[in-house]
């Protein structure tokens, strides 16, 4: 929005005389820059108060803008400055309140107070001048950079390429070389240099690990930030505390078959079988002249039809797909679609082989696990939900296929 400044107004705060109209104490600020809920982690220097309309001067001798702690006086303006600023759909005016550049003492509450009758409307109403009421906002700088929100507590991390980042709400820089303490079940294994930057007014720290590391699966790790690592960005005195992030393994061995994790007929229940998609949790390659098979099982299992698949690239996944041109699958007697052992291949260099797959539609839809790879594979709800508690009695996919956990 293209803004145009009408007029900027720069005063010694005892500087101006008063104006000979009678004054009506009636304006309030619409915002102030400093606020209640937002932790003060800046040196004092400026404070902004704006209004909804244009606005001047009134009387900067009478009394002081300051700011006070426990009542007591701390700080006093040195100059006040008006900045009147319109828009396509407003005007607003702005006191720009500025101190003699200082850092209050931190772990307190502040307020800056104004004056009745500082400033005023720019014009006179029916011979009264119509100026600010008396007014303050309270502030409060932090004893520390306080609490961090990032990577949940006690989330399953497979590896080092997993994104770890801890968050302040404020800029952040970092306090000499600071190191993030990595411990496996309560030993320290590592010391990783942590990455401390802000973005959009975010401040954040993260490790950085130089070589490739891999978190055994369901062994406690903790990743510690020690307190004054990370300091605010403009006041190196705010420093964090102790930043403590515990979380769970969850590698396990890519050298081992897989099978996929979803497949498109836990939710689509037409009764017919066009295109069908398989998620997998890896990249994946299609072997060479690999055929998704199409059994019906009832009255004797036999082969119906054989199908070239593909590899859906518009998502953001690992999606395999056949097409049984609209087959009209009969759910009562039940039907099965196998990956052979082998058709797909992982496409992560590792080499490793999709072992044979099936998905049971029908009455046979709900059974026992039969996979190759069964047991080293995680359980998922009817909506694809990685499940890594589940409960007895209750419906699951694992290896492809749906079955009651007992």
């Amino acid at each position: 929005m293209r803004t145009r400044l009408l007029v900027t107004i720069t005063c010694i705060l005892f500087g101006l005389q008063a104006m000979a109209a009678e004054n009506a104490p009636i304006m309030y600020p619409q915002s102030y820059t400093v606020k209640k809920d937002m932790p003060f982690v800046y040196p004092l220097e400026k404070i902004g108060v704006k209004f909804d309309r244009a606005i001047k001067l009134i009387d900067a001798a009478a009394e002081p803008v300051v700011v006070k702690c426990d009542g007591v006086v701390v700080a006093q303006a040195s100059t006040l400055e008006i900045i009147n600023q319109e828009s396509k759909r407003s005007v607003e005016g702005i006191l720009s309140v500025h101190f003699e550049k200082q850092n209050l003492p931190k772990g307190a509450t502040y307020e800056l107070c104004i004056p009745e009758g500082i400033i005023g409307w720019t014009e006179i109403k029916d011979g009264t001048q119509l100026v600010n009421a008396a007014t303050s906002a309270e502030f409060s700088v932090p004893a520390s950079l306080g609490a961090t929100f990032g990577t949940p507590e006690g989330d399953y991390i497979r590896d080092s390429n997993h994104f770890i980042t801890v968050y302040w709400s404020y800029e952040t820089k970092a306090v000499g070389e600071p190191k993030f303490h990595l411990y496996r079940e309560n030993e320290k294994i590592a010391e990783l240099p942590a990455d401390v930057a802000w973005d959009w007014n975010l401040g954040q720290a993260r490790p950085v690990f130089n070589e490739y590391m891999a978190f055994d699966k369901g062994v406690n790790y903790r990743l510690v930030l020690p307190a004054g690592s990370v300091s605010s960005e403009y006041r190196e005195d705010i420093t964090n505390d102790e930043v403590v992030i515990n979380f769970i393994g969850n590698y396990t061995d890519d050298s081992l078959p897989f099978t996929y994790t979803w497949c498109s007929l836990y939710s689509d229940h037409s009764g017919i079988l066009g295109e069908v998609s398989f998620r997998f949790d890896r990249p994946i390659a299609i072997a060479p002249d690999a055929k998704i098979q199409l059994y019906e099982i009832y009255p004797a299992e036999q082969l119906i039809m054989e199908v070239t698949p593909w590899l859906n690239t518009d998502v953001n996944c690992w999606l395999l797909m056949c097409d049984f041109g609209g087959y009209q699958r009969d759910d009562e007697w039940g039907f099965t679609i196998v990956i052979p052992d082998g058709a797909i291949v992982s496409a992560d260099g590792k080499n490793v082989k999709c072992a044979r797959s099936e998905f049971k539609g029908g009455t046979a839809g709900i059974e026992d696990i039969t996979t190759d790879a069964a047991n080293s594979q995680p359980f998922y709800n009817l909506q694809g939900i990685r499940i890594d508690n589940p409960k007895a009695g209750n419906i699951y996919i694992r290896n492809g296929k749906k079955f009651i956990y007992n």
